[in-house]
């Protein structure tokens, strides 16, 4: 064995190894090759070979969105470190725990506009949740179980770590203590873990005996929280209807008989109207998206609105509420759950209104011409059949918004897709992340033609490690979303929304994969035996072109003028 000093590249790969990092995505570079030389001496932790930063970033959600776990990735300075922001920013706006690396020039030479030098601190300032620029060898250790502890602490969300070269090989001590972190009297989501005062409780249960057109508004937060069961128990216990944000999918039974379905720009219709007629909205981690609210000056004007949050700052951030409540999602459904005095509502009227609303504008699931959904509802099929076994990962598009109407997940983990940032070139990569942390799973990536071509490059990925992602293209030949805007709200001006694709079989015979194309509904049913065997493969869907997602909210207008047509 080459004989080589302990350097502070080596304790931080051996920090990372100590609070259980089995696995980090990344990309080398000059800036960050003392870690790299390092690497190889530390078998226990291992590196993926992404293709392009920015695949790093998302493959690294992908890891952290399926286990909870914190999801690392690395890169090199200047380009490198940049290639990784759309990935942070992404995993900030959905709190998602990730750990970010990225060399720097030497520490002397920083501000003098040396080779790939950007100031990273700077540029991640406002989409994390802390950085840090390391200035001292010594201080790697408490950094790193600092960073781990801030980014999956609380309201979980990346954070990042510049490593200036000259301070990453520096000597470091072989023997180390990982030091206790107390951020008891600064983080502000301390207070959000204890009790739920009593007082709270009482006007909670209150306002929900009092309520005649109750809703429970499910977001993300019961997610991250591992509140899931509880969310789902709370709601059959109280007969309310319920609705999920886009990222809380998964949190609710499929077949808990008060469900309804996703709200928002494009939820089901009825949810949509349940929640604008609704005269209590209690909401349970989600932070009041727009995507979710519509109009803010007309959302909930009927009701009354209870807040649960584990983030203070989203309290009357935006929507005022008339019971905030700063809590935990899972602490807070603990203790109410316990109450003698929560008793069933009654809300059959309400229901039974709701249903109407659902039979005279059903969701279309399969059109009769060949379509995204066409191909959706097969999957949805295919899945259903053993849905333990499949992952669902979404890109950004009209794709994405049909996959969250139609496609069933049996738990939150199952269901990836990006969120707050609505990143298009988000599917592939975490794809990756889900694949490499789930090697007993099949990960199914339903992308665009556009989504695809913005990291297509990590199918290379797929093929090396021969991962079991099956990557199906709905190829329509536009960028679909903002034609369908185009189309509905200015005068059909396709303005740069024709996209053209290269043969996407003839690419993944290029990258060593199978590929398929389909261009009818016979077709594609047939392909998608492959979901039911092991290793990659690429379909294509050649479906019709110009197909608008509805159900829609349109811009400036509310929940109530959901429409469903053009």
């Amino acid at each position: 064995m080459i004989h080589r000093p302990y350097t502070t590249a080596d304790a931080l790969i051996d920090t990372l190894i100590k609070h259980g990092v089995s696995t980090m995505f990344g990309y080398p570079g000059g800036a960050v090759l003392p870690f790299y030389d390092a690497l190889s001496f530390h078998p226990k932790l291992r590196h993926i070979l992404v293709r392009h930063e920015q695949g790093a970033a998302f493959a690294a959600q992908g890891w952290a969105r399926t286990t909870g776990q914190i999801g690392v990735c690395v890169a090199t300075s200047g380009p490198g470190g940049t290639n990784l922001i759309t990935g942070i920013a992404d995993a900030y706006m959905d709190s998602i725990p990730m750990l970010a690396i990225t060399g720097q020039v030497p520490l002397e030479t920083i501000g003098k506009d040396m080779f790939q030098e950007t100031d990273m601190t700077g540029v991640t300032l406002n989409i994390t949740k802390h950085n840090y620029l390391v200035e001292r060898a010594e201080d790697i250790v408490p950094i790193i179980t600092e960073a781990i502890h801030i980014a999956t602490s609380g309201r979980p969300g990346p954070v990042h770590i510049d490593l200036p070269k000259n301070i990453m090989a520096a000597d470091h001590p072989r023997s180390f203590v990982i030091p206790k972190v107390d951020f008891s009297q600064t983080d502000p989501t301390v207070e959000a873990y204890k009790k739920v005062p009593k007082t709270t409780l009482d006007e909670a249960i209150k306002l929900l005996k009092q309520a005649k057109k109750p809703i429970m508004l499910v977001g993300h937060g019961v997610k991250l929280s591992g509140g899931d069961e509880l969310a789902d128990k709370l709601v059959r216990h109280l007969q309310i209807p319920a609705v999920t944000t886009l990222l809380g999918k998964g949190v609710l039974d499929i077949d808990n008989p008060y469900y309804l379905g996703m709200l928002g720009m494009h939820g089901f219709y009825h949810a949509n109207l349940a929640v604008h007629e609704a005269d209590l909205i209690f909401n349970i981690g989600s932070r009041f998206d727009d995507r979710i609210v519509g109009r803010y000056d007309s959302f909930a004007k009927n009701a009354k609105i209870i807040h649960v949050d584990i983030d203070q700052a989203e309290l009357n951030k935006v929507v005022s509420a008339d019971l905030p409540i700063h809590s935990d999602a899972a602490g807070f459904l603990t203790q109410i759950l316990e109450r003698k005095d929560l008793k069933p509502l009654k809300t059959d009227k309400w229901l039974a209104q709701i249903d109407e609303w659902k039979s005279a504008n059903e969701y279309e699931r399969r059109p009769k011409e060949f379509t995204m959904r066409t191909c959706l509802d097969d999957i949805a099929k295919v899945v259903a059949k053993n849905p333990d076994q499949y992952i669902l990962v979404t890109d950004v598009g009209q794709h994405q918004m049909w996959s969250s109407l139609s496609c069933v997940v049996k738990k939150s983990s199952q269901w990836l897709t990006s969120g707050g940032a609505g990143t298009m070139g988000f599917g592939l990569p975490t794809a990756v992340g889900a694949a490499i942390a789930n090697p007993d799973k099949t990960v199914i990536c339903i992308t665009g033609d556009g989504g695809i071509q913005m990291n297509i490059q990590e199918l290379e990925v797929i093929a090396q490690h021969k991962l079991n992602i099956k990557v199906i293209i709905m190829n329509n030949a536009y960028l679909g979303m903002v034609r369908q805007w185009q189309e509905l709200f200015y005068g059909r001006n396709y303005s740069y929304v024709n996209i053209t694709s290269p043969d996407f079989v003839k690419i993944a015979d290029a990258y060593r994969l199978k590929g398929e194309r389909a261009s009818n509904e016979k077709a594609f049913q047939k392909q998608l035996s492959c979901l039911t065997k092991k290793g990659p493969i690429v379909l294509e869907a050649k479906v019709k072109q110009e197909d608008n997602t509805f159900p829609m909210v349109p811009g400036g207008k509310t929940l109530g003028e959901t429409i469903t047509e053009a």
